[in-house]
């Protein structure tokens, strides 16, 4: 009999193998019972057990069960070495189960006793007669059992089992298809067994297997942190494992079920995870939603260094391998993590790159394209159907990380459904397969399956752990310098404990930031423009004063220098709205082409403007290092920062010409960072730009071809204005900019309420909290739509706080509205479309949407061939239906299951007599059947938000830098 080592597994995949392993003992009948009161798994069965039918015929005063059978799994974390300290502990374990037991039974707080038990457990016991674990710990637990006092209180227990580690080897032996399922319990055998050929050498960890060469590259690679190479004194690399942070998240907007990211994901990652498991995990895979800065990248890179060090146990390794592996043991541990017991086999896919292939025509499946990955990093030929193979053979960690920078509609379709066919293939192959995905929210309106995928949303870091952090950094940073190190430490505690700098400080991005701005600044900026701005500006001043040959060439040129950044900033942000560029990468001629250009502009001459601009680049990309070296050419390592270049580029000029810029790319997801970043340094300028904003902002949503105001973006962007810390100490733009927010109530609720709803609740704190609940509700009065929307942002704003002051305002509010019966049944309709871990109600008959709306805009006098292309635009609400509730005015339920493709009906809307029928209709249907509008708005308004604008922005600049050259010329 094999030694497997069952200390591997971990706590739920132990309790997981052992339910399996009943199923195979004792029958089918053997069904899960859920979690005990101590956490651990049970499992239950209720019939006859033959044991002499078993390969475990265990019991020790019968040769069969008849009744209701618990089993309870005991698992211990790291057995003793010695089988005494293991009996003792486990009689420790089982006496306590057996007193909650007899407590149940008093109290009459379970609906069903045990009439035998079984207690499986993952430690050994010795068999010596009469004074060894297993006669020892019998004997004790039927003592227990007949003691009188237990007896009395119900508990009436015939028989009992013990499944100890040897039995539970001997069953595995006896039944290899459980044991295969199980990673830790495996051999090189058994898996080359499973791929079907032993000459295979995947998964054998030797010289020869590419698997191998592929995790020690990878290791390597994802060691390296972001803003390591920002340069200056003082200043050292920055490794994953030094400053590795585990980061809060809310777990589907479940403001009860908080946790941290990485502990989360690698405590779901040691379940089996094989959906033709017995006791299998309903929701497999996760999504974590952050925002710019907050960590997603870098939390994908610790999960996947973790499970890579899993696969490297006992792997012997080279020195620089070790280092690292060793290294991120000590992160896991000071982050509390423990190194996954499920060895998954980790592949992290850059979605943009992927995509960027999709979008190119090739229908490159998933398992494709990680092959072809494999074989540029090892030069080993490794074929998608060995990784078929692997897939079923193995369990994966499969991290797919940024969905955020796929930002056309079609890219995300094509990636969605490529990941989803991996699911299906996984599924078919009854794969231990894990997904996580990361992605920003804002554009993230196609999710994910809500009964296939977690969704884990980043939360701001907690002061303490932001303290802390920050420590981490100086203390690396300033590792030989002393007083410097005491200076930054003390200027970031400062900076934490001021109400406005310190919300400058919830990302580990802007904590990182911050210490490389306090080293020079003991002032911090009030800002997020401000604080990167300043960041480009450190880097700069800090080689600009270095003793080295190049520091005068920088101080000279340092205009031109930040002009050529704001220009790749921008060519780069133009490139990764498109699929086919999503890499955003300028090729070095491309790179030196806007350097000569920029001189000749200028009036330099053909040669000088080549000799300078080779000086301006290199100035560029070996001293500043902004734009580091990536596959195709140079880009940005921090895409922040390559949208606060796009944010200098688009602000410079007339008011007239910014302006027409920022209402371009208002609506866009894709450049909503670049939008804030931008009214920052706006606002930086000039308090005039504070009227200038509300104008842009006020005029927003007039454009017939986006039914002007019905899906409005105006009020959305409010909100990001106010959550990003730029209405500060500006009471009269904050004012505004509240109001703004409010014409949310005019239009039935659509997309965005969450972002509205946490402005609104940030807002609460400050002197402005009456203003806020008091117009909320004001809509007692208004119409449905406005009531249903006040409604759910007061139903999403419950969500997201604990605190008593802003939930007693929300109860009186909503309290003040007080929907009638019909209007709740609207709402119920609604919030099932809406959010999709709202399970929907459905009903019997109804209406098609499509007809409903088709006939109202008929009814406009819309000539056939345009009613032709509404219908055809209409197809994406095929699936949606309503019925009507209530007596006159009926409130319109709704039902839908999914959204389909919007393309026809963005097409449509381009006609402005489609456009302005459509909007007609609407006018012309009730205010009751206002849910008939938002799911309308909920398929059109994030396709429309999404249509590409960044050509037309260059178009814009351009025409610009034409205006004023000509300026030039006729100056000169």
């Amino acid at each position: 009999m094999p030694d497997y080592d069952l200390s591997r597994l971990g706590t739920r995949a132990f309790e997981q193998m052992v339910v399996a392993l009943a199923r195979k003992e004792i029958g089918p009948g053997v069904r899960v019972f859920g979690d005990g009161p101590d956490g651990g798994r049970e499992a239950t069965f209720d019939g006859t057990i033959n044991w002499s039918a078993t390969s475990q015929g265990v019991s020790t005063s019968a040769d069969s069960w008849v009744g209701y059978t618990v089993l309870q799994s005991k698992f211990q974390i790291k057995p003793k070495p010695e089988p005494r300290d293991n009996a003792v502990w486990l009689q420790g374990e089982i006496s306590r189960e057996i007193t909650k037991w007899a407590e149940a039974a008093e109290n009459k707080t379970r609906s069903r006793l045990p009439r035998y038990l079984i207690f499986i457990t993952n430690v050994d016991l010795s068999s010596v007669a009469e004074t060894g674990g297993i006669d020892t710990l019998t004997s004790f637990i039927r003592g227990k059992l007949q003691d009188t006092d237990l007896v009395r209180k119900g508990l009436l227990v015939e028989d009992f089992a013990i499944w100890h580690a040897d039995q539970i080897r001997s069953m595995l032996d006896a039944h290899q298809d459980v044991r295969w399922a199980y990673p830790g319990l495996l051999t090189v055998g058994d898996v080359l067994s499973r791929l079907g050929s032993a000459s295979v050498p995947l998964g054998s960890m030797d010289l020869q297997d590419p698997l191998r060469e592929e995790l020690l590259r990878s290791v390597r690679l994802d060691r390296w942190v972001r803003l390591s190479q920002a340069g200056g004194p003082g200043d050292s690399k920055l490794w994953l494992d030094d400053i590795a942070i585990d980061l809060p998240a809310l777990l589907d907007d479940d403001r009860e079920s908080s946790a941290h990211t990485v502990r989360h994901v690698l405590q779901l990652g040691d379940c089996v995870l094989r959906q033709r498991q017995p006791d299998r995990i309903g929701r497999p895979n996760v999504v974590i939603v952050g925002g710019p800065g907050q960590g997603k990248s870098t939390l994908s890179q610790l999960i996947a260094q973790a499970y890579r060090v899993s696969m490297l146990t006992d792997v012997d390794l080279g020195p620089s391998v070790k280092e690292i592996v060793d290294g991120t043991r000590t992160a896991l541990d000071r982050l509390g993590l423990a190194v996954p017991q499920n060895r998954r086999w980790p592949v992290r896919v850059d979605l943009a790159k992927y995509a960027e292939e999709l979008s190119a025509g090739t229908d490159t499946t998933l398992l494709r394209w990680i092959s072809s990955t494999i074989q540029k990093r090892t030069e080993q030929d490794i074929q998608p159907a060995q990784l078929r193979s692997w897939l079923r053979a193995w369990p994966w960690a499969l991290i797919l990380d940024g969905l955020d920078e796929v930002p056309s509609v079609r890219s995300r379709r094509l990636v969605y459904h490529q990941i989803d066919d991996l699911l299906t293939t996984a599924e078919d192959l009854d794969a231990d397969l894990l997904v996580v995905v990361t992605t920003r929210p804002t554009g993230y309106d196609e999710r994910f399956p809500s009964e296939r995928y977690q969704h884990a949303y980043l939360q701001r870091l907690p002061a303490k752990e932001a303290a802390e952090y920050s420590q981490r950094i100086t203390d690396r940073r300033f590792a030989d310098d002393d007083e410097m190190r005491r200076k930054v430490a003390d200027r970031m505690r400062d900076a934490s404990l001021d109400p406005v700098t310190s919300k400058l400080m919830e990302t580990p991005l802007q904590v990182m930031i911050m210490s490389f701005i306090v080293e020079k600044y003991p002032n911090l900026p009030p800002d997020r423009f401000t604080l990167f701005n300043l960041y480009y500006q450190t880097v700069c001043d800090r080689e600009t004063a270095k003793e080295i040959p190049i520091a005068r060439f920088l101080a000279e040129n340092r205009q031109r220098i930040d002009r050529l950044h704001e220009e790749v900033g921008l060519v780069l942000q133009v490139q990764s709205e498109a699929a086919e560029g999503a890499e955003a990468a300028l090729d070095p001629e491309q790179l030196g082409e806007l350097a000569r250009r920029q001189l000749r502009e200028r009036g330099f001459q053909a040669d000088a403007a080549a000799d300078y601009a080779r000086q301006l680049v290199d100035a560029a990309t070996m001293r500043l290092v902004l734009l580091t070296p990536r596959e195709g050419g140079v880009g940005f390592e921090v895409r922040s920062l390559q949208e606060l270049m796009a944010a200098r580029a688009i602000t410079e000029g007339h008011d007239a010409d910014v302006v027409a810029r920022l209402r371009l790319i208002a609506h866009s997801p894709h450049w909503r960072n670049t939008w804030l970043l931008a009214a920052g340094r706006l606002l930086v300028t000039s308090e005039r730009f504070e009227r200038v904003l509300i104008g842009i902002l006020r005029d927003l949503d007039t454009d017939p071809r986006r039914l002007s105001g019905r899906f409005p973006t105006a009020p959305l962007l409010a909100a990001d204005i106010v959550e990003d810390n730029l209405a500060v100490r500006r009471p009269n733009f904050e004012k505004a900019l509240i109001q703004r927010m409010f014409t949310v109530l005019e239009r039935p609720p659509v997309v965005g309420l969450d972002r509205i709803a946490k402005a609104m609740l940030g807002i609460a704190k400050t002197p402005y909290r009456a203003m806020v609940f008091d117009r909320l509700a004001s809509v007692a009065t208004g119409s449905a739509a406005s009531r249903a929307a006040a409604v759910l942002i007061l139903f999403v704003m419950r969500t997201m706080t604990r605190e008593n002051g802003p939930l007693t305002s929300i109860r009186l509010a909503g309290e003040k509205i007080q929907l009638s019966e019909v209007e709740q049944q609207a709402m119920r309709g609604w919030l099932s479309v809406y959010d999709p871990d709202t399970p929907p109600r459905p009903t019997a008959g109804g209406q098609e949407i499509v007809k409903y709306l088709l006939a109202q805009a008929a009814s406009t006098g819309l000539v056939d061939p345009d009613l032709e292309l509404l219908r055809d635009g209409l197809e994406m609400l095929a699936n949606a239906n309503f019925h009507l509730v209530g007596p006159e005015p009926s409130f319109a339920v709704v039902e839908l299951e999914q959204v389909g493709d919007p393309l026809a009906l963005l097409l449509a809307v381009e006609n402005d007599d489609v456009a302005i029928s459509l909007e007609l209709a609407l006018d012309t249907a009730p205010s009751s059947h206002w849910a008939i509008e938002a799911v309308l708005g909920l398929g059109l308004k994030p396709a429309s938000d999404r249509l590409a604008v960044g050509h037309r922005v260059i178009e814009l600049v351009t025409e610009s830098r034409s205006r004023s050259s000509a300026l030039d010329d006729l100056i000169s």
